[in-house]
């Protein structure tokens, strides 16, 4: 690699332009505090605080999707001297980029969005009418993830070939898919999804905003199925959840515990203890059921399989 792709191009200016930015509000500062005494206002701060997060997001980002850290650091020094992006400078010979690194990191990303779009299509519906607020959480961080992985991809300037032979094609997404929440009690299901909700994403937050302001897409990837191609046929193809314990009484007998635990039938002086429904579990006799259904990352992973793809 000798020459930056057009997608590496447009990361290296907005990285370049962004240190200039910053340098320059600093040399503003020192000479406003030269001047009058007093420090930049607090508004200076938080413009100052938006520029360098989002310089540095970017770098992280831009790092995730192998462009060469020569190339990096390169743009960033020019950036500090004050010299904002031309075309014609010529950028620092790159070291080789390892590809397994910068490929196991984003492998890891799929993994994960996968298992959150599975969540989303499993116990989507049911969270959104019986916890409100951790549905909003959890459609955010999804939305966040994904548009951060596709944005890394397009940078990366995988090709849909290249998305089937690393991840599978649209097909293999969803019964990846499934096979990550089919057989389930809803209880694991909605206790993964609320894990999900409480994830702090904020960083990927900042890094798919620098790289939509960089110019890179983050809302769609062509080497990964959209969520629309997903959600439908794993919500069609997965069976209904199921509670892991479930009473083995009548509903009659259900109800007459009830009433007997509330002390309202005419043994109310009684301390008798009130028989209820024993509970059935899905497992065979001593299984522990909080650890009888694996998390995606107890999985043995596969093989890497992308030595042989050209990038």
């Amino acid at each position: 690699m000798k020459a930056p792709t057009r997608a590496q191009v447009k990361v290296l200016k907005s990285l370049q332009n962004r240190s200039v930015i910053v340098t320059s509000m600093l040399a503003e500062a020192t000479r406003h505090q030269q001047q009058t005494g007093h420090r930049p206002p607090q508004s200076w701060y938080e413009n100052f605080h938006d520029h360098a997060i989002l310089r540095e997001e970017l770098t992280n980002a831009t790092h995730a999707a192998g462009v060469p850290r020569a190339w990096i650091d390169h743009v960033r020094e020019r950036g500090q001297r004050g010299v904002s992006w031309r075309a014609d400078l010529y950028l620092r010979t790159p070291d080789a980029v390892d590809w397994n690194q910068v490929l196991s990191s984003l492998d890891v990303d799929v993994q994960r969005l996968r298992e959150w779009t599975a969540l989303a299509a499993a116990y989507g519906p049911i969270g959104a009418r019986a916890e409100i607020s951790v549905a909003a959480g959890f459609d955010r961080n999804l939305r966040v993830l994904r548009s951060r992985t596709a944005g890394v991809a397009n940078l990366l300037g995988l090709s849909v070939e290249q998305g089937d032979q690393l991840w599978g094609t649209e097909s293999d997404w969803v019964a990846a898919g499934m096979a990550m929440v089919d057989g389930v009690p809803v209880e694991g299901v909605a206790q993964r999804w609320r894990q999900a909700a409480r994830t702090d994403t904020r960083v990927y937050a900042l890094q798919a905003t620098a790289l939509a302001d960089a110019g890179i897409a983050i809302d769609t990837a062509v080497a990964l199925p959209s969520h629309e191609q997903l959600g439908p046929p794993i919500s069609a193809a997965l069976t209904p959840l199921q509670p892991l314990f479930q009473s083995a009484a009548t509903p009659g007998e259900e109800i007459e515990t009830a009433i007997g635990a509330a002390n309202l039938t005419d043994n109310a002086d009684t301390d008798a203890e009130i028989a209820i429904g024993a509970p059935t579990f899905s497992d065979a006799p001593g299984t522990d059921p909080w650890t009888s259904y694996p998390s995606p990352s107890d999985v043995p992973a596969a093989p890497p399989i992308w030595q042989g793809i050209e990038l």
